[in-house]
């Protein structure tokens, strides 16, 4: 089979520049759109942003220095590392400057878990070479919630070690902070800190714990009975079959619950303490204000960035001494930066009516919360603005809301329709919202007695009671897309 060359003509369909540029800023929250437009202007030096009266007053309040008086109190252990020194140390009458510096460092770059295990590896004496060799593989081996969830089988062999070597290194490992660090599961984890904590309580205050009765083979303090309910009988505990832990173990319902509400105050995942991915805290697109007798809905104005055109640039491009060279370069970069700004523009205004739009039509919801939302597709929104579906869709995407009962996603606002069989329910209305039916069934399972709560096809009876037609799969959609697990695991066997 020959490779030919050949010549076809086709015809495709291809954005402008602009309009994916317009598409695209369309698309961004708040946050991403200053993101954005500062790489923007990284590229084109004539961009500038234009910061508000808040933004200015923020940077300020950011560069100025922290007096003494608003200084941090140093802790007894900082006091006490203050005064370590190696022998023959020669004092330094900066050094107390170098360790406030070297601390704030620690501050602004939090030890991670890796580094934090690394170090308590280090600082053990009596682990060989080989062994600290073990530990570091070990470690790099923690995933962010401190669990080791490689088969030891596999990283034996990746190693070069045997399956005795590291165990007995992880065991020495699972002795260190956080407590639960380099468990398996969670069940290990679980048992790894009732251990270190009942280890703890015998130093502190010896004979606290008692072991166990002489008339009895039932541990006496909860955290003895939580560790034998992990030990032994997990499954029924992950059940919440209380009656029949009560049953297997021999110990009165009481300590069972006792022992459970110990369980349930554990840290599932040690590891996440030291996380530094924390969730960035959320800038609303819009915000509803209340007026006197109406609501309005504004644009965030103190985090919207402003972009403008370089005065400096502006006047080289129109000055007839600039060479021709930099003259063709400022064109392009200012052509570039007006459909930038043209982008921005419709982006804002896009947004703005949508949610004018939204206020006007869901009036209920900022009266009754959530639970009044109306059915209302985008399509319908789209008719009202005058602008295409998809339109809509792409400006509501990752946008937020600030309304009278809190920080809400615009796609929350719409919500889709719920045929009923008869037009008596929701005054009149022939359909409710899935909004609407949603907050009723999570009112009636906060509601249920916890001995017995409701199937799905009670909570569907129950909501026919109250007008609301809906299918027992309907329900169980619901409920899961709620995160509320089934009636059989919600319940608690006493």
């Amino acid at each position: 089979m020959a490779f030919q060359a050949k010549q076809t003509i086709q015809q495709r369909l291809m954005l402008a520049p602009n309009v994916t540029m317009a598409l695209e800023i369309l698309r961004m929250p708040l946050m991403e759109l200053r993101t954005f437009l500062e790489r923007q202007m990284e590229e084109n030096p004539l961009l500038e942003i234009e910061e508000t009266p808040h933004q200015e007053e923020q940077q300020q309040a950011d560069a100025e220095p922290r007096s003494e008086e608003t200084a941090p109190e140093r802790s007894p252990e900082e006091d006490w590392m203050s005064h370590w020194r190696t022998a023959g140390e020669a004092e330094d009458p900066d050094s107390d400057d170098d360790r406030e510096r070297q601390f704030d460092q620690r501050l602004a770059n939090p030890q991670s878990l890796h580094e934090s295990v690394r170090m308590q590896l280090g600082c053990h004496q009596l682990l060989t070479d080989e062994q600290r060799r073990f530990g570091e593989f070990l470690i790099q081996h923690l995933n962010d919630s401190g669990y080791l969830d490689t088969p030891l089988e596999e990283l034996a062999e990746a190693a070069g070690a045997t399956i005795p070597q590291l165990e007995a290194v992880l065991t020495t490992i699972q002795s260190f902070d956080p407590p639960g660090v380099g468990a398996r599961d969670l069940r290990e984890c679980l048992m790894i800190q009732l251990s270190q904590h009942q280890l703890v309580m015998k130093m502190l205050s010896p004979g606290a714990i008692p072991e166990r009765s002489k008339k009895s083979s039932v541990p006496q303090h909860p955290e003895q009975l939580a560790y034998l309910i992990v030990k032994d009988h997990f499954p029924l505990f992950t059940q919440q079959r209380l009656s029949a832990l009560a049953k297997a173990t021999g110990a009165p319902p009481a300590d069972i619950s006792q022992a459970v509400a110990c369980l349930k105050q554990l840290n599932p995942k040690p590891g996440r303490a030291f996380s530094t991915d924390l969730s960035p805290s959320i800038v609303p697109d819009l915000i509803i204000h209340h007026r006197e007798k109406h609501y309005d809905v504004e644009l965030n104005e103190p985090h919207l960035p402003s972009v403008a055109v370089n005065r400096a640039y502006h006047r080289m491009l129109r000055d007839p001494k600039t060479p021709s060279e930099a003259k063709e370069f400022l064109a392009n970069k200012f052509r570039q930066a007006s459909w930038l700004m043209k982008a921005i523009d419709e982006r804002n205004a896009t947004l703005l009516s949508i949610g004018r739009c939204l206020i006007s039509l869901q009036r209920d919801f900022l009266e009754h919360g959530q639970r009044a939302i109306k059915p209302l597709t985008q399509a319908q929104v789209a008719e009202l603005i005058g602008r295409h579906p998809s339109t809509v869709s792409r400006a509501i995407a990752g946008k937020t809301i600030d309304t009278p009962y809190g920080v809400f996603r615009l796609e929350q606002l719409f919500a889709s329709s719920v045929p009923q069989n008869g037009t008596n329910g929701a005054a009149g209305a022939a359909t409710l919202s899935d909004e609407h039916i949603k907050s009723e069934l999570q009112r009636l399972i906060q509601e249920e007695d916890v001995k017995r709560p409701l199937s799905d096809a009670t909570l569907a009876k129950r909501l026919a009671d109250r007008n609301i037609s809906v299918a027992r799969r309907t329900i169980a959609k619901y409920r899961t897309s709620l995160k509320i697990l089934p009636a059989h695991l919600r319940k608690r066997r006493i």
